[in-house]
């Protein structure tokens, strides 16, 4: 399963089969076209630094313990969300959505010296930057994706009985590490890499990318005291820690704890999208095939993180270290929630034949 998700010559509408001076024109062509529409990025990168952007569609919370997460879709929303464009392969779709259109906005003179000022920080921030964020995942995209899932789950539960607090989570968190593993195949650098290389890295870091996902989107989206689940609904920590055993509870609080540290920090999309890369293309990992590379891709990613720093503030060595230091501590905390998950699993409490418990085992019996 994992396998056919990530093999190089698995693509949409079949395997590619024009040779490699194609490829290079058909990259050159895109390029020019990404370029020539960087306003279209502009506004949608903007969202990463402006403190007002729209956060995404949430549901109000449940504290209920029969019903902690509502199996109803959130509540359509009007406003666009925070990512209306989907940046996807390196090349913008023409048929973004207009904000403008669908929702008042500052007067014009307004949104001119905004749109200048932000064209200003586009123009210093390190092109590796841009790149990376173009892989990255539509936010609403997925969030629809999975409601529709459990929609259509919700007919099995009705012949077996609803499933618990617990397995409904592993539902959504399986189906986010699907999005991940298409992330990676699709992403700058990782598609450069042969499939055991990608195998590895992937056995390596899926639970750090899992918890990076929640983390990050309780920092750009989330409010104090509420978990925003990837499906859009909205869960209150307390409600979680009061029916959780030790265990899990200590596992809520420390994500807390990391949650807030990258808050206080006021790490943006553009970090995120840094951070992401860099706990998938660990050099330190054993059997690799081709480790020069994928050191030089770690040491490039660092370096424009470090250079984003310096054109975003002005304490940017003690910035980009703590930076680092967050890495180590997803690592940390990534390895407990494992040890947890891999109990519940002896348990009977996750299903054998999940995309979890596959790698679960893949790295258990790599390390």
């Amino acid at each position: 399963l994992l396998g056919g998700a990530v093999r190089a010559d698995r693509m949409r509408g079949g395997r590619n089969k024009f040779g490699p001076m194609y490829k290079r024109d058909r990259a050159l062509k895109q390029q020019r076209k990404a370029l020539t529409q960087a306003s279209v990025v502009s506004s949608n990168l903007q969202r990463g630094f402006n403190e007002h952007s729209q956060p995404v569609p949430i549901i109000p919370c449940v504290t209920a313990r029969e019903d902690l997460i509502s199996l109803q879709p959130p509540l359509p929303s009007s406003s666009p969300g925070s990512y209306p464009c989907t940046l996807s392969n390196w090349t913008i779709k023409s048929d973004h959505t207009n904000s403008s259109v669908h929702s008042p906005g500052p007067p014009v003179e307004n949104n001119i010296h905004s749109e200048e000022i932000f064209s200003t920080q586009l123009s210093r921030m390190p092109r590796l930057v841009i790149e990376l964020l173009r892989c990255d995942v539509d936010e609403l995209q997925l969030q629809q994706k999975i409601n529709v899932y459990l929609q259509q789950q919700q007919n099995i539960w009705k012949k077996h009985g609803a499933p618990s607090t617990f397995s409904l989570m592993c539902h959504m968190a399986e189906q986010t590490l699907f999005s991940i593993v298409e992330w990676a195949r699709r992403s700058i650098f990782f598609k450069q890499l042969k499939v055991s290389d990608q195998m590895m890295l992937l056995h390596s870091c899926w639970s750090e990318l899992l918890l990076l996902d929640v983390i990050s989107r309780q920092v750009l989206h989330g409010k104090d005291g509420h978990l925003l689940l990837v499906s859009g609904h909205e869960v209150e920590l307390s409600a979680i820690a009061y029916h959780a055993g030790p265990t899990l509870a200590n596992l809520v609080q420390r994500g807390q704890e990391l949650a807030q540290k990258f808050h206080i920090l006021q790490v943006d999309r553009q970090e995120f999208s840094c951070i992401k890369f860099l706990t998938v293309f660990n050099p330190d990992e054993k059997q690799l095939e081709d480790s020069p590379f994928i050191e030089s891709v770690q040491e490039q990613v660092q370096g424009a993180l470090l250079e984003y720093t310096l054109c975003t503030t002005s304490q940017c060595l003690g910035r980009f270290t703590h930076l680092l230091q967050c890495l180590s501590d997803i690592r940390s905390l990534s390895t407990l929630a494992e040890d947890y998950l891999w109990y519940k699993h002896l348990s009977g409490e996750v299903p054998c034949n999940s995309l979890l418990i596959e790698m679960l085992h893949a790295k258990r019996s790599c390390s």
